[in-house]
């Protein structure tokens, strides 16, 4: 996650009332460090951080309202393309190819289809959905630079959330002026097909290419390091249930050096042991969500060989048992 997309979220925090000092001291950040425009955050540190200041403020939307303080401008080089493009299809398009310059997250995408214009908002190819907050931020984040590009009051004609219905869904319902659907497969924003062809004011055909020159170059210099870590987290996620793999293993499998790997992992703030603690948490999360997966299958899966010990890591990640957990969800969800 860029730095800059991480400091707008402690500054929004700051003017709703929530000093983020101590809370950015606690996932081993400052706003200095924020400040260098070359720094990136690891993606999980920003979910962390997300929740962190949503449980400051003491605000159950703080993902929706985060996203209607948002200047597109602020979502560095990627925002002004989207603002140069002709049209709102052409925006989104762009704000797909470039989107790892932001963030680390999945895969933004972008489908035009009978059914209309489907913006998956980084959800795809990760190993599990958006923390809720997050979620909701990227997906009214979707509509917020829709309305702003084309200046016109853009209504979806549906808004999908992965995560159980919230106990109200008033707030979404006026952000989004449709009321979501959740539990669904994934997290998308349809707009009627029509919408792609909407014109943008600030169109400069002169400025894309050359802004595009630049995203390419930063998406080079990104390339290779962050492809690395997801091929990594991949290739754990598929042989966990045969016994967590070494750090050599990994190496082999992916034909690279044991020093390249650990320094990637380096550059990340992790080590291969906390990468695969955090693959296992993201995982048993998902799993979770199954009720066709018993606790014990669920075990077998993370690669516990020992039941308990995948019931004390639960806890540790997730303050409950994962039956607390899961009884917790099916009374939210029901």
């Amino acid at each position: 996650m860029v730095a800059s997309s991480v400091l707008a979220l402690a500054r929004h925090a700051r003017r709703s009332g929530v000093d983020p000092t101590p809370v950015l001291r606690a996932v081993g950040l400052s706003e200095d460090r924020l400040e260098d425009p070359d720094e990136r955050v690891p993606q999980p540190v920003y979910n962390r951080l997300f929740h962190l200041l949503a449980e400051a403020r003491r605000d159950a939307d703080f993902g929706l309202h985060f996203a209607e303080t948002g200047d597109i401008d602020g979502f560095h080089v990627v925002g002004h393309l989207a603002r140069r493009s002709r049209t709102l299809g052409e925006a989104f398009e762009r704000v797909a190819r470039y989107s790892r310059i932001v963030h680390d997250a999945g895969r933004v995408e972008v489908e035009l289809s009978d059914a209309g214009l489907v913006v998956f908002p980084g959800c795809r190819g990760m190993l599990h959905e958006f923390p809720r907050q997050v979620a909701e931020y990227s997906a009214a984040s979707v509509v917020v630079i829709a309305r702003a590009l084309t200046e016109k009051p853009l209504v979806p004609l549906e808004v999908g959330f992965r995560h159980p219905a919230p106990e109200s869904t008033a707030e979404h319902r006026r952000i989004f002026g449709c009321a979501p659907r959740f539990g669904r497969p994934e997290t998308s924003v349809v707009f009627e097909r029509a919408v792609a062809s909407q014109t943008i004011a600030g169109y400069e055909p002169g400025l894309v290419s050359l802004l595009e020159l630049l995203a390419s170059g930063m998406l080079e210099k990104l390339g290779e390091a962050d492809d690395l870590m997801a091929r990594v987290e991949q290739l754990v996620a598929r042989r966990l249930e045969e016994g967590v793999p070494s750090l050599d293993d990994v190496a082999d499998q992916l034909g690279v050096g044991k020093r390249v790997l650990q320094r990637r992992l380096q550059q990340s703030e992790t080590t291969f042991q906390g990468l695969v603690e955090s693959v296992r948490q993201r995982l048993a999360e998902r799993y979770l969500e199954n009720p066709s997966l018993s606790l014990h299958e669920i075990a077998f899966l993370l690669g516990y060989t020992d039941p308990s010990n995948f019931h004390r890591a639960f806890r540790r990640w997730f303050g409950a048992t994962p039956a607390e957990v899961r009884a917790r969800r099916s009374r939210t969800s029901g």
